[in-house]
Parts: C-alpha cells; sequence; structure tokens
C-alpha cells in the first residue's frame, strides 16, 4: 500500500509515440515524496503494447473523409481512432489496492483532458477516501475547469514537485472528505481549490533549479516498457523552459511558464549513472526546449556522457527540437562522437514575413549552414515546419515544403494547434478561431481554420509525406518514379486488386500522382480510390518539383539529388 499513487493517465488519439510517454515528471515528483517520507507508486496507464479501436468523438465528424478509409501507402496519414493504455477502471482497482490517501493525476495535453477527468471519476468511484490533485500544463491554464468537476479537490499550476510535498503534509492526517483550513491552503505554492461557492488560486509554482531523479524514482518507471532494440530507451530533462519568445508555444517567454534553467552538468550525469546501473541503456531521448543553446554546458555534458559509455553502441535524440544558431562544427563533432545519429532541426518556416509573425528568431542560413555541416559528419537531419497557423497562407507553407526538397533532411510539417498559454491562443480567443471544445484541440484534427483551409491543411501533411517518400526513392534508387500516360491510369486503377506489397503499392500510387496530381489511396484489398485534396497545391508541388533538383534525405556523400524531368532546369544547394 502507498500514500500517494501518481497516475499516467490513458489518451485516446490516432497515433502513439511511446518513447515519448516515459512519466519523467511524476518520477521526479515521487522522488520529493519520497524524500519527505511519503510512500509513493506512479501507475503509468500507457505501459503496454495493447491498444483498442474506438469511434471517432463526434466533433471530429469533419475528419471522416480523409481518414476514414484505411490507406497501406507508407505515405498514408492516420486512420482509426485508439484509446491508449489501461481502461479507466482497471486504473482504478489498482489505486483501490493501494489504499492512498491522495491520488495525482497528471493532464499535461489538453487535448487530453477528457481521459484525465474520466480517470479522476473512475478512482473516485472506486476509492471515494482519496483526495484528487489535478497537475501539469492543463491545470495550469484552465484551474477554474477542473474545479468546477466535483472529483477534483485541487490543482496544481506550475511544476508539481514542491507543492505536491506541502499538500501531501496537509492532508496526511486529513479526515476523508474534510478539507484542511483555507489559510493553510493558501500557504501552499501553485495551490487551487474550492472555498464555499468560490476558487482559490495561488500563483504557479516553479522550481529555482530544478534537479531530476534518484534510484528510488527511476525503479517506479516500467522500462521493460520502454525499449528499442532490446535496449531501454530513457528520457533526460536537462533543462527547463526557454528564453525565446515564439508566438505559437506554451513554453516560452512570452508565456505564463517558468523562466528557462539548467541543470549542473553533474546532476544529470550522476542520473545517467545511476541508470546505466540498473539496465542497459540503447537510447537516450533529451526532452529539453533548447538542450544546446549555452555551448560550454553541453560541451561538458557531452563529454561526460562519452565517458559513461565508453565503447558502447548508444544512440542519443533531442526529439523536441534544436536551435541551428547554437550548433557549430565543434558541438555537432561532439554531438556525433557521443551517439547523435539524427538532428531534429527547429525551424518554423522560410518565409521571413512568418518567422516574424511567429516572432521567431531567422535561423534559416544557420541551418542550412548545419546541413551541410551534418553531411560532412555522415549525420541525417529532421527540419521542423510549422502550417496552418493563424494568417499563414498555404501558399507559404507549401513553399517551405519545397525549400526542404532540395535539401537534404526529411520534411517534419506540424499542423499549427492553439497551445493554451501560447501568445497565439489568446489571438484565436480575440478572432474567434478557437475549436469549441478542447478534444479538438490538436494538430491531427486540423482545429484552426483561418487563411489556410482544413483541406488545405490536409494537403500539406498529405504532401509533406509524399515529398519524404520521394526522398526515400531518391536515396534507394537515385531517381524518382516516372509518370504514367492517362490511359495507364485509368487501366490501373480498374484492375488493381489484391493484396500489394506496401513500397510496391505507394511507388505505384506515387507514379498516378506525378501524373495528374491526385493523391490517392490504396485499401488492404487493392482498391486504389483518391483522397480530397486541394487540386492546386498538388499541381503546383508537382510544376514546382519538375524545376528542380529534389535531394534524398540520407547525408551521406554518395547521396545524389534527383531530377523529376532529366533536362529540367536545376536549382543547387
Amino acid at each position: 500500500m502507498s500514500d500517494i499513487v501518481l497516475i499516467a493517465p490513458p489518451i485516446r488519439e490516432f497515433y502513439l509515440t511511446k518513447k515519448r510517454t516515459i512519466p519523467y515528471g511524476l518520477a521526479c515528483i515521487a522522488k520529493q515524496l519520497e524524500q519527505a517520507e511519503f510512500s509513493c507508486t506512479i501507475i503509468d496507464a500507457l505501459a503496454r503494447n495493447k491498444s483498442k479501436i474506438i469511434e471517432y468523438p463526434k466533433k471530429f465528424s469533419h475528419l471522416i473523409p480523409h481518414y476514414g478509409r484505411t490507406d497501406i501507402t507508407l505515405f498514408s496519414l492516420f486512420h482509426h481512432y485508439r484509446h491508449f493504455g489501461y481502461s479507466f477502471e482497471h486504473i482504478a482497482n489498482l489505486v483501490r489496492q493501494e489504499r492512498p490517501f491522495l491520488v495525482g493525476i497528471s493532464a499535461l495535453f489538453t487535448p487530453y483532458w477528457g481521459q484525465a477527468l474520466d480517470t479522476a471519476r473512475q478512482v473516485k468511484r472506486f476509492w471515494p477516501s482519496a483526495f484528487i490533485v489535478l497537475g501539469g500544463h492543463h491545470a495550469t491554464q484552465f484551474p477554474e475547469t477542473c474545479l468546477k468537476c466535483k472529483e477534483i479537490d485541487f490543482v496544481i499550476q506550475g511544476e508539481g514537485e514542491a507543492p505536491m510535498v506541502q499538500l501531501a503534509r496537509q492532508l496526511k492526517n486529513q479526515a476523508p472528505g474534510t478539507l484542511p483550513e483555507a489559510d493553510d491552503l493558501r500557504q501552499i505554492s501553485g495551490i487551487g481549490f474550492k472555498q464555499g461557492n468560490g476558487i482559490v488560486l495561488n500563483p504557479p509554482a516553479w522550481a529555482d533549479s530544478p534537479h531530476g531523479l534518484d534510484q528510488n524514482a527511476l525503479d517506479k518507471i516500467d522500462w521493460h516498457f520502454y525499449q528499442r532494440n532490446k535496449k531501454a530507451a530513457i528520457t533526460i530533462v536537462a533543462s527547463r523552459g526557454c528564453p525565446f519568445s515564439c508566438s505559437y508555444c506554451a513554453v516560452s517567454a512570452s508565456s505564463n511558464y517558468g523562466k528557462f534553467r539548467i541543470r549542473p552538468v553533474k546532476d544529470v550525469l550522476d542520473e545517467i549513472k545511476l541508470q546505466v546501473r540498473s539496465k542497459q541503456i540503447g537510447f537516450i531521448d533529451f526532452e529539453d526546449e533548447n538542450l544546446t543553446l549555452k555551448k560550454s554546458w553541453a560541451l561538458e555534458l557531452l563529454d561526460g556522457i562519452r565517458q559513461i559509455f565508453k565503447g558502447q553502441d548508444i544512440e542519443l535524440r533531442a526529439m523536441n527540437g534544436l536551435f541551428p544558431p547554437s550548433l557549430d562544427t565543434e558541438i555537432l563533432t561532439a554531438m556525433k562522437a557521443t551517439g547523435f545519429k539524427t538532428l531534429n532541426l527547429s525551424v518554423g518556416s522560410f518565409s521571413a514575413t512568418q518567422l516574424k509573425r511567429f516572432r521567431r528568431p531567422d535561423v534559416r542560413q544557420a541551418h542550412d549552414r548545419v546541413l551541410d555541416i551534418a553531411k560532412d559528419l555522415d549525420m541525417d537531419c529532421v527540419s521542423y515546419l510549422l502550417g496552418a497557423a493563424p494568417g499563414q497562407t498555404a501558399a507559404t507553407t507549401l513553399n517551405d515544403l519545397l525549400t526542404l526538397a532540395t535539401r537534404r533532411t526529411v520534411a517534419g510539417l506540424s499542423i499549427y494547434y492553439p497551445a493554451p498559454g501560447s501568445a497565439d491562443y489568446v489571438l484565436c480567443e480575440k478572432q474567434e478561431l478557437l475549436p469549441h471544445d478542447f478534444t479538438s484541440m490538436r494538430s491531427t484534427a486540423f482545429p484552426v481554420v483561418d487563411t489556410t483551409s482544413r483541406l488545405e491543411a490536409v494537403t500539406l501533411l498529405r504532401l509533406a509525406r509524399i515529398l519524404n517518400f520521394l526522398k526515400f526513392c531518391v536515396d534507394q534508387n537515385g531517381v524518382l518514379p516516372k509518370a504514367l500516360s492517362a490511359d495507364e491510369i485509368l487501366d490501373m486503377e480498374n484492375s488493381c486488386h489484391g493484396e500489394m506489397d506496401r513500397y510496391e503499392a505507394s511507388t505505384l500510387l506515387i507514379r498516378l500522382f506525378l501524373t495528374d496530381a491526385i493523391p490517392r489511396g490504396m485499401d488492404h484489398e487493392g482498391r486504389i480510390y483518391p483522397h480530397p485534396h486541394s487540386i492546386n497545391l498538388c499541381k503546383k508541388f508537382i510544376q514546382t518539383l519538375k524545376n528542380i533538383t529534389l535531394f534524398g534525405a540520407v547525408q551521406s556523400s554518395s547521396s545524389q539529388g534527383a531530377d523529376l524531368i532529366p533536362d529540367s532546369t536545376r536549382i543547387d544547394h
């Protein structure tokens, strides 16, 4: 049995990247609770490999024309909507077995708020004597909305390590169903609670110098689930916050998030050493916003990691993205030597106007310089763009994609969603662009319709996938698939039935697309069908490809670009 149970709830989504769902934040809170002599258990509802196909929410009816049919191609979007993780009843039963006096539930992302609430409801039903506190980004941004739910007794705004300890001390000897004195609760940093018919909210709590995990906290994570190639895949957070003021980001200096704070290098290395003692590590993801922003610190960290894993094969990634101006030959060489094989580069846009609208530093020249260095070091790259934001046209995003077509990098396009707490969220609210419910506030739902229509947004995302498949073809074959004649298109659409290999199907449909600019899908029976699309965007995409040299994504010196038409005009970079 445990005094306190911390829960990472299930989520409902079209996909899940499980190596990014490690409950690192809950483990940080568990560390502080146990150091304060409270026994603590983490229930990670996502630590299971099975998922359940469920119906689309009613608010997602607009997605059915785009996602509603199976597409086996390698550049397909999404299809099934799923419940990832344990059932709410199973979680509640696990809580009842622990018999805690306090249950903390993580609500990190607003579109998954419904699953956090359903978890709270079932926990209250199975174990009504426990107090329930909700924390995370959603609770920080919408504390009053959360507290209006009868199952939620408290919220914590900001970072939860110190507030959870303070709250636990107040509640430890409290009778079930009775709250401490309001004056005592007001002394807890970041806390929100109900008082009579009103709600009391203290300012968010931010740690001055955040630290990581000890062995006790690490042991509470189910590392058997988080594996990559039969080795442990771990997460490290070496810094918190961000000094930049990008309008779309809820962790930026323009939001109400805490300031940028870097952990001491020794503290980070000690945490990694603890992990090495208990498991064989094959992958480390740094979930920092700006891992390499302070060069001397980053070089010291990389040197320390090399000493820890000397002679071992390990891969490092910074999947939240790297700031290109912070990367030079010295630091990239050190990253390569330490185990970075792929660089996730944050760009935003190649449009000066759009970068200004995003309040984003202009990283375009630095991005191209990094690609050149990465090529010499034989490192792969993924370049991240943001599309369909307020005021951003579809033509701007298409030009961004076509710019990446002429670079040796994978195109990573994210469709804009309004992140609560960001400057753009306030803008969307003022312009009445916000979706009408929290569930729709996700990239996969194309939530904002402004200067880019929803059909254009879906088309752009599909074109990004198509572009990356074309880059794959260049890397594999040195040339692009050939277009077809009109007669060949009709013949193939009418005669193509039965199961087909994914690569073969993808190549066939790409050849069709390069001929008439119609993106198509193929179901498991081999039936070909057209996807809804913006024909203007698709035609401009293909026409531009005819006049440039399209490069693959592999940064090998032997990798060559490919022309759609051999004697076309080249644009080399």
